[in-house]
C-alpha cells in the first residue's frame, strides 16, 4: 500500500499530520522545503503557485467553499497542464468540513454530507458510486457558448 503523499495545504484552519503540513499564508519557503508531492488550496493560490515552475508527483486539490465559484474547466485544464498531475475539487463549508469530493471519474463531486439545498445528480457515477453528486460546474464561459 502506498503511503499518503506529502501534502502542503495552502489555507488556514486545517490540522497538520505526519504527511500534511498547513501553510496558512499560502506558498512560502517553508512549504518549498517540505517538498510536497501534492498541494491543496483555493484556485487563486494555486494559479499563483503555477507561476513558480514547481512540479508535483501526485495531485492538485482545489478547495472550494460554499460561497465560492466552483472550479472552471479552464482552470482545471490550466492546473493539469502546468503541474502534470490530476486535479481534484473538494467542496467545504466555512469550518473546512468536507461536503463533497471529486473522484477519479471527474464527473461531479460525491456528496459526503449536507448539500441538500443544491441541485444534485442521482444517477450512478462512472466510478460506480451511487451517492448523489454535485454536477461539474457550468461556468459563464460555457454558458455563453450555449447561448450563442
Amino acid at each position: 500500500m502506498n503511503p499518503a503523499p506529502r501534502t502542503a495545504i495552502l489555507a488556514p484552519g486545517f490540522r497538520a499530520s505526519r504527511t500534511m503540513r498547513v501553510f496558512e499564508d499560502g506558498w512560502c519557503d517553508r512549504a518549498a522545503r517540505f517538498q510536497p508531492e501534492s498541494v491543496a488550496g483555493r484556485v487563486a493560490e494555486l494559479r499563483r503557485l503555477a507561476q513558480s515552475g514547481m512540479s508535483l508527483a501526485h495531485s492538485v486539490i482545489v478547495l472550494t467553499y460554499e460561497d465560492d465559484l466552483r472550479l472552471s474547466s479552464v482552470d482545471r485544464e490550466f492546473l493539469w497542464q502546468t503541474f502534470g498531475v490530476p486535479v481534484y475539487e473538494q467542496y467545504l463549508d466555512s469550518k473546512n468540513r468536507l461536503l463533497a469530493m471529486e473522484c477519479d471519474a471527474h464527473s461531479g463531486l460525491h456528496v459526503i454530507h449536507g448539500c441538500e439545498h443544491l441541485h444534485l445528480e442521482r444517477e450512478t457515477c462512472a466510478c460506480g458510486d451511487r451517492s448523489p453528486r454535485l454536477p461539474r460546474a457550468a461556468r459563464i464561459d460555457e454558458l455563453v457558448e450555449l447561448l450563442a
